[in-house]
């Protein structure tokens, strides 16, 4: 469907003030994407500090030249794709959208998500080097990590404690019952000495009469 020279104008506007207003701007192959899906995609860059824009490739290449961004050829834009910049974290919202791109090719009902490519510092960058970054832990992973290989250490020594005191409790009763049998085994040999010494004292005392 046409539209207006007026549309296309506000088109072009809107696209230059994006540009310029954001740190990078990524370029997302998408297809078969559910509305519901889309606007929950919508929702979730949002609160990643991104803004997800359906454009007009040619308008969108004429506002890249507005911006003062590097150009590109429209081929590079193939398929439906849409806009997505990101302002001060300029990280969320490519991580936004590898979390979806796993899933649509785990599950594989035709859904697509990809990274076609970039501009940062108002340089063009291809998909795969998008996907590297989109794929490189967050600070609050890092972090999650180290923490994780400080608490190893700690976590199995205690788990080497428990084990210990675990053995302790299952070998209690054994050491107790020998205990036990060892006092019955010293009583009986004091016993047995008492008797011996019992018989033997009226032989000895005849003797001495």
């Amino acid at each position: 469907m046409a539209i207006t020279k007026d549309k296309k104008k506000e088109l072009l506007a809107n696209y230059v003030s994006d540009l310029k207003s954001a740190k990078t701007a990524v370029i997302v192959k998408q297809s078969s994407i559910p509305v519901t899906l889309a606007n929950t995609i919508r929702i979730e860059l949002k609160k990643a500090d991104g803004k997800m824009s359906i454009i007009k490739k040619r308008i969108f290449l004429k506002a890249l030249k507005d911006a003062g961004l590097e150009d590109v050829k429209v081929d590079a834009l193939e398929g439906s794709v849409f806009a997505l910049y990101s302002h001060e974290n300029e990280f969320g919202p490519l991580k936004v959208i590898n979390k979806y791109l796993k899933e649509f090719k785990k599950e594989n009902k035709g859904a697509e998500l990809a990274f076609l490519g970039w501009w940062f510092e108002k340089k063009w960058e291809g998909g795969d080097y998008v996907s590297e970054l989109a794929n490189v832990p967050s600070k609050e992973e890092l972090l999650s990590k180290l923490c994780y290989l400080f608490n190893y250490p700690l976590q199995s020594f205690a788990c080497v404690l428990s084990e210990i005191a675990k053995k302790k409790e299952a070998w209690a009763p054994v050491a107790e019952v020998k205990a036990e049998a060892k006092v019955e085994e010293v009583k009986t040999e004091v016993i047995a000495s008492e008797s011996e010494a019992i018989s033997e004292a009226p032989a000895t005392e005849a003797a001495a009469a």
